[in-house]
This record gives C-alpha cells, sequence and structure tokens, in this order.
C-alpha cells in the first residue's frame, strides 16, 4: 500500500515537473561543453554562502532578444561567434527552471501550513492519514526542489555567464565596415631623409629626453619629464573651462567586481594587474584586488557602483589626470612608448540621465570640441576617426578615435578616445535614480582623451632633431626654462 501510495505521489506532482526535469539532464548535457567562469559580478546561489554578493547586475535580455535578429546581426558585425538563437533558448529555459523553482517553493509552504492546521486541529484517524501523505509529498518534492536547485546553479556558471558577456548596443552613428575620418587636421609631416625616420625611442635617448628598457620600466628626463607634468595640467585647464568638469584623485586599485562590471574578463592576467597575496583577499578569491590607475575607467565605476543618484544632479561630469596601468597582451609586439604598461593619462566620465535625449548626443560631440581644442594646442597634425563596428570594445557602442602620425610606423597611432556607453555600465552596477514610477539606469560618455606616451612617441618621430614644448603647455611647466 505505502508503494502504491510513492508510486501515486511521483505521479501527480506538479504538473510538468517530470518533463522539467528531463530537461535539466538534457540541458545539462548541453551545458557541459561550455567553458565555466568564476564570476565575481554575478554570484551563483552555490556559492552564496562564501562569497558576499555586494549587487546583483540588471539582465535586460528580454530587450535584447526581443528583436533576435538585430542582435545576432550587430554581434556578427564586431566580428564575435555567438549563437545568439542557442543562447535565447537556453535563457528561457534558465527562467523556466526558476519559475518551476518558485512553484516547488509554494507548494513546500503549502504544505507546511497544512500541516500546522491538522496539527493544531482534532485529533482524528483521517487527519492523521492525511498527515502521512503531505510529510511523503513534501519529502518527494523536496527532493525534486534539490535537484532542480543544483541544476540551477550549474547554469548558473554558464548561461548566466554568457549573458553577462553580450557587448553594448551599437549606436546607429557607428560605421559598419570602415572607420570614418571626421576631421584632418594639418597635413602629416614628410620624412625627407632616412635620418628623418627613426624610432622615437632612439630619438628620445639620443635627444637625453628617455631612457626606455622595456613596456614596464621606462623614464622621462629633463625636459620630457616636465612636459608630461605641464600637458596634464594643461588639458585639466582646457577640459574643465566652460564644462564644468570636477576634477577627482581616483584610485589606483580596484576589485575584480568593478573589472567585470566594465565588460572585462576579471580572470584574464593580460586585462588588468593582479595583487598577488593581498591582506584583504584570500588567495584564489574571485573579488581581488588590481592594480588599474586613478585616470581609468575604474576609477569612476567604483564611484558609482550600487549608488543613488539624484536626478537634480545630472549631468554628472568628472575629470581625473594620473597613471593608468595594463598589461602587455603575450602575443602583442612592444612598440615603445606606444605599448608601455604605465601610462600618465587623462580620463574623462560623464553621466547623463537619459541615454535616448537629444541631451547625451550634443554632450558627446561639445566633448569632442573640447578634446579637438586640446590637439590644436599640441601638435599641428591629427585626425578624428569614428571607429567601425569590428573596432569597438564589447561596452562602446560609439567610439571616436584622436590620431597622430608615426612616421616611423608609417601608421596613425590612437592618442585618446571618447566612448558613448549607454546604460551599459549602469545596469551591470546598478547605477540608477529615482522616477516618477520608479527607477532607470543613466547613460555614460567616457574615454581616456590623452594618453602621455603615446603623445611623446609621436611627437619626437615627427621632430627628431629637436623636443619644442608647445606654448600652451610651457604656461603650465614649473620650469621658466621652457617657455
Amino acid at each position: 500500500m505505502m508503494n502504491a501510495m510513492v508510486k501515486l505521489l511521483r505521479h501527480r506532482r506538479l504538473n510538468g515537473l517530470d518533463s522539467s526535469m528531463s530537461r535539466i539532464r538534457k540541458k545539462t548535457v548541453i551545458m557541459s561543453c561550455f567553458k565555466r567562469h568564476s564570476s565575481a559580478l554575478y554570484v551563483s546561489g552555490k556559492i552564496a554562502n562564501k562569497v558576499f554578493a555586494f549587487l546583483t547586475p540588471y539582465f535586460d535580455v528580454g530587450e535584447r532578444f526581443a528583436n533576435i535578429e538585430k542582435l545576432q546581426e550587430e554581434i556578427t558585425l564586431r566580428g564575435m561567434d555567438v549563437d545568439v538563437v542557442q543562447l535565447r533558448d537556453l535563457w528561457e529555459f534558465y527562467r523556466k527552471m526558476l519559475a518551476d523553482r518558485r512553484a516547488l517553493e509554494d507548494r513546500l509552504r503549502e504544505i507546511s501550513k497544512s500541516k500546522s492546521q491538522l496539527t493544531t486541529g482534532e485529533q482524528t484517524h483521517e487527519s492523521e492519514v492525511e498527515f502521512n501523505r503531505l510529510s511523503m509529498q513534501q519529502r518527494i518534492i523536496y527532493e525534486d526542489f534539490k535537484s532542480m536547485k543544483q541544476a540551477i546553479w550549474d547554469m548558473d556558471d554558464n548561461v548566466v555567464q554568457r549573458v553577462l558577456k553580450l557587448p553594448n548596443k551599437l549606436d546607429p552613428r557607428t560605421p559598419t565596415v570602415e572607420p570614418v575620418v571626421l576631421r584632418n587636421v594639418g597635413n602629416a609631416p614628410s620624412s625627407e631623409t632616412a635620418d628623418d625616420c627613426r624610432d622615437h625611442i632612439e630619438i628620445g635617448e639620443k635627444l637625453g629626453l628617455l631612457k626606455y628598457y622595456n613596456p614596464m620600466l621606462y623614464y622621462l628626463c629633463n625636459k620630457m619629464a616636465l612636459f608630461e607634468l605641464g600637458v596634464l595640467a594643461h588639458a585639466s585647464r582646457v577640459l574643465t573651462d566652460g564644462n564644468n568638469m570636477v576634477k577627482v584623485v581616483g584610485a589606483d586599485f580596484g576589485r575584480s567586481l568593478v573589472v567585470e562590471g566594465s565588460g572585462l574578463d576579471h580572470e584574464d592576467p593580460m586585462t588588468a594587474f593582479f595583487l598577488e597575496n593581498h591582506e584583504e583577499v584570500e588567495r584564489g578569491s574571485m573579488n581581488r584586488m588590481h592594480l588599474v590607475g586613478g585616470a581609468s575607467i575604474f576609477t569612476f565605476l567604483t564611484l558609482h557602483a550600487k549608488k543613488l543618484i539624484n536626478p537634480k544632479d545630472f549631468p554628472l561630469k568628472y575629470l581625473a589626470t594620473g597613471r593608468q596601468y595594463v598589461p602587455l597582451p603575450a602575443n602583442s609586439q612592444p612598440c615603445g612608448l606606444f605599448t608601455v604598461c604605465q601610462a600618465s593619462a587623462v580620463h574623462v566620465f560623464v553621466n547623463v540621465k537619459d541615454g535616448k535625449s537629444e541631451e547625451y548626443g550634443t554632450l558627446f560631440d561639445e566633448l569632442v570640441e573640447s578634446v579637438c581644442q586640446l590637439y590644436d594646442d599640441l601638435c599641428d597634425h591629427y585626425r578624428v576617426v569614428m571607429k567601425s563596428a569590428p573596432q569597438l570594445e564589447t561596452w562602446e557602442s560609439l567610439r571616436v578615435s584622436f590620431e597622430l602620425w608615426s612616421p616611423f610606423a608609417k601608421q596613425y597611432v590612437e592618442v585618446g578616445h571618447l566612448s558613448a556607453c549607454g546604460d551599459y555600465f549602469s545596469k551591470r552596477l546598478i547605477t540608477i535614480y529615482q522616477t516618477p514610477t520608479g527607477t532607470d539606469f543613466p547613460a555614460t560618455i567616457t574615454g581616456t582623451v590623452l594618453s602621455v606616451p603615446r603623445l611623446i612617441g609621436c611627437l619626437l618621430e615627427q621632430n627628431p632633431h629637436e623636443f619644442v614644448i608647445p606654448p600652451k603647455v610651457a604656461e603650465m611647466t614649473p620650469s621658466d626654462d621652457c617657455k
């Protein structure tokens, strides 16, 4: 009799549960072929009792998957290999599993409530039989609940991570294939003799302005050291005048949470430097400490992560001058100052309330003009290029690059850039503002508008016989000898 009851209860458990469990087994086989990642941004339930979840990112996949053809087209344009249809199906199955788990939780609560009522009421033979039936059903459903919970945790490590790696939406202005030159100021200097076409490292060392050993170790000497200080000060002056920007001093360190929140792989040592044996973070922890530099995107993302902003404060405009620390990719060839791992830089960060508003586009264009004004003071020739979709980073929807000519490399080198990122960062790191109907996510404009080592490299190659500090920069240098 008891065995028959068990079989009956297993047959009558929640509608569709058997098919759900079979789908779990099928999908688990599929998911096993994907690489597993440990996320610092999204903490799986499997390790929730060991790792503190500072925040949970907002998933806008419903909106992204609503137009599956457009999403697949944008991903293809970026040169990424992602089967969006398969990912959508996996995500829908994941959501169905979450709904089934909630249904099991609800049923377990109902059973507990019914058993409680039976124990407080009159004790009869019928109530005892009903109590035993509910207890057996509770045990069976609880076993199914544990199986489903484990399957969901497995999908947390796979499907959710793949969804988090989806790139930003493309801006309609982004070229699809080839970059577009927006502005070309002056003419590229010509190298008439072989002596005029030399590597900037050779030129800098000959002039006594530079000592270069490798991408991790170099020194700016004499007039060049003063130029570094002056150009950072001049950039601050140009960008703050009339732009109402607030200059901040950022932290040189950032957590894995923020690195992944920016769209980078926090586990990749070629993405951001790790701090080994840091006393506050256990070795092997997912939320490690990284050396990133105070003039980097991570400074501002750390400042705004999990923040509620007063809508009256928009737009928020920030500027930071200082260091950036970026590892040299393993398969890259060092190119002097163009690929150093430590650079003095100028980084801007602007938050706008509505990424679809006219204000968003206007502020981006105004920032481009301000940066052009800066380059007008620094060199005779540069160009402004709107990068194409394959050239964008994951977090960018639009990128404008400021490039100088390298006579030795015979190509243009990006010395600065400005990116429109929409609400990509704010959704991942929960930066929100209050609205009459709830909350919403601000849009971001950001970028390293000036990398001093790259600027120096180009200027040295363009004038190999003498380095002359531009007059506007000389005004900001700490020595009268440079004026």
